[in-house]
């Protein structure tokens, strides 16, 4: 039995088991739950010198809030009873598969892991996330591949092997280079050269990364495999790459075939950062596109894909049309997904009959129990500010900051549709008491109404001059109302024909106190709204004063200043017009961010000042 000693808190450390061996160390099990430690077989000083920087400099944790560790990274110096270093003490990794695990059919078969489509996009998206991460804090990782990158059931990855990343000592800027790298990932400017002798940066990185995500989102097909069409036999891999040859390069020599799955199932932003890393960056390698880039282009593609209306295991995206995993498997016979076909009756909601699995797709979503189990849904990319049960209680709608509203099935707690249309966030997301429709309000101040069963946008309402930050319906789903930052509330109503499909139809405006009082009020003017919208604004403009009757309870209280007061000062009418401006156009922003409270602690100054002048005037 091996005891050592940790360099940071001087407690001994045990080595327990039997090591895993790799190319320069042994990974031992630790009487420490929860770390493990890397001993070296020859240990250097640039080994202590190396170690010793990357412990005083740790990048920032981009998912410490999902309680996830991202990376391995070293936590202290391991010495012997000679006070010697022989390795460092490291958190472990658990219950993680090798990304090759993941994305390829026959391992997945074998370990029974259940993976969507959907599970892949997350993956390549987060892989990237924690990629940026390093790159922020000045690391190389090098040397990039399937080995080193493990994956848990709920998409997070890890990344292992971190003390092979290339290292600048911030303080001399010397650099501990990456010695290692693997072939089919080398950028073609680093292949045949010696790396003990170059200092890399993170423009290599970002090939060896686009690699991995065309691996995670096409089954495992790499980019350079194909049909040879050249000359001779097929080059190595890494000569292809020296060329910049792949399957979509301008020369086309190496062709798809039968099995190859096209580039064009995938969201276009993500196209193009694949063109642009091995095309445009082939002759520029600046040009490829950034860890912070995919992350952008693949936040798009993750919000855009649809769950298959035959497969409850395929996903598509939104803008390729069509379910490509049912035309491929008709057309080649195999699966990379396979699941279970819906029922030709069953409604777009109806629960799974998939049984659960060891590590499974809708396993991106963490199990917890307090009580009884609880499901905590992960897929928004920013704040959800708003969630709401539908009437049966069988789905759940979210609405984001990232501009999205999502629909989940809380039977499998599976992702059912991302409804996309609103340009601003949402603030606030109903059902119908029948649970058909569902509405939302944005930032964009609009209101927009959802067919809940194909996830399709019905219509979108205008009627708000500021963010609309509440929506509900009335208990018999006839009328909707919507309050907004612009301090009126709007109701809307909603018109059916007798074969249940909703329509418009001319009506009254609705009454209120305000139109009572309001004798110079006229009738609204014909609807605006076009045919295809199921909702009639239920309330009449003031066409005298554009005020709306209904909804107009800021316009109230400022008749009743105006009333008892014709002559304001200038001092207040100074503070009314910046007070109007900030309420309209900034007050929400500051809100969010957490400046409000300066600015008023500013305008207080000011008010105490312009009272003080305005007295000494007197």
């Amino acid at each position: 039995m091996t005891v050592l000693t940790c360099a940071s808190t001087g407690k001994s450390i045990t080595l327990l088991g039997e090591p895993k061996i790799s190319g320069e160390a042994k990974v031992w099990q630790t009487n420490r739950n929860g770390y493990l430690a890397k001993i070296y077989h020859s240990p250097t000083p640039d080994h202590v010198q190396k170690l010793a920087v990357m412990i005083a400099h740790q990048p920032k944790e981009p998912n410490s809030h999902l309680n996830h560790i991202s990376f391995a990274w070293p936590k202290s110096i391991l010495k012997d009873a000679q006070a010697n270093c022989v390795g460092f003490l490291m958190p472990e990794i658990k219950e993680g598969k090798e990304l090759i695990d993941v994305y390829n059919l026959t391992r997945r078969k074998t370990l029974k892991l259940d993976v969507d489509w959907r599970f892949l996009h997350t993956t390549a998206l987060n892989i990237a996330s924690i990629i940026e991460a390093i790159h922020i804090s000045g690391y190389v990782v090098g040397d990039i591949k399937p080995q080193n990158i493990l994956v848990n059931d709920r998409a997070l990855p890890s990344i292992i092997d971190t003390d092979s990343f290339q290292v600048r000592n911030p303080k001399n800027n010397k650099v501990y280079r990456c010695l290692v790298g693997s072939e089919g990932f080398t950028p073609p400017e680093l292949i045949d050269k010696d790396f003990s002798s170059i200092d890399q940066t993170e423009v290599h990185d970002r090939f060896r990364l686009a690699v991995i995500i065309y691996q995670l989102l096409f089954g495992g097909q790499t980019p350079f495999a194909g049909k040879w069409i050249g000359a001779g036999e097929t080059p190595e891999t890494n000569e292809l790459i020296r060329q910049g040859l792949w399957l979509y390069a301008p020369n086309r020599l190496i062709q798809p075939v039968e099995r190859t799955i096209s580039l064009e199932i995938i969201h276009p932003e993500v196209q193009r950062c694949f063109l642009k890393c091995f095309n445009d960056g082939y002759k520029n390698s600046n040009l490829r596109p950034t860890a912070g880039d995919w992350v952008k282009a693949l936040r798009l593609a993750v919000n855009e894909l649809t769950i298959c209306g035959k497969v409850d295991s395929h996903y598509y995206s939104q803008t390729y049309g069509k379910c490509y995993w049912c035309d491929r498997s008709t057309k080649l016979g195999i699966d990379i997904f396979p699941g279970f076909a819906r029922p030709k009756q069953q409604s777009a909601f109806a629960v799974s009959t998939s049984q659960p699995k060891a590590f499974a797709a809708d396993k991106i979503i963490e199990n917890i129990s307090i009580g009884g189990k609880i499901h905590t849904l992960q897929g928004h990319c920013d704040s959800i500010r708003s969630v709401a049960f539908s009437p049966d209680g069988k789905i759940i709608a979210s609405g984001s900051y990232d501009r999205t509203i999502k629909l989940w099935n809380v039977g499998t707690v599976r992702e059912i549709y991302t409804l996309q249309g609103h340009s601003d966030y949402i603030h606030s997301v109903a059902f119908s008491p029948d649970g058909k429709i569902l509405v939302s309000g944005s930032d964009d101040k609009t209101i927009k109404l959802w067919n809940v069963g194909t996830g399709r946008e019905i219509s979108t309402l205008h009627g708000h001059s500021n963010w609309v930050c509440s929506v509900a319906f009335s208990p018999d789903g006839k009328i909707l109302a919507s309050g907004s930052a612009d301090t009126t509330i709007n109701t809307w109503q909603l018109l059916s024909s007798s074969s249940n499909t909703p329509t418009l139809s001319p009506i009254k405006p609705a009454q209120s106190n305000v139109s009572q009082t309001n004798q110079s009020a006229n009738l609204p003017s014909p609807n605006n709204y076009s045919k295809q919208s199921i909702f009639q604004n239920a309330i009449s403009q003031n066409t005298s004063s554009s005020v709306n009757p209904i909804s107009a309870k800021n316009q109230i209280s400022n008749k009743a200043v105006n009333n008892t007061s014709q002559n304001p000062s200038t001092t207040s009418t100074i503070f009314s017009m910046i007070f109007s401006m900030l309420g309209s156009a900034v007050l929400p922003s500051l809100i969010r961010s957490g400046l409000i409270w300066w600015v008023l602690g500013v305008f207080f100054i000011i008010f105490i000042i312009g009272i003080f002048i305005t007295s000494i005037k007197k």
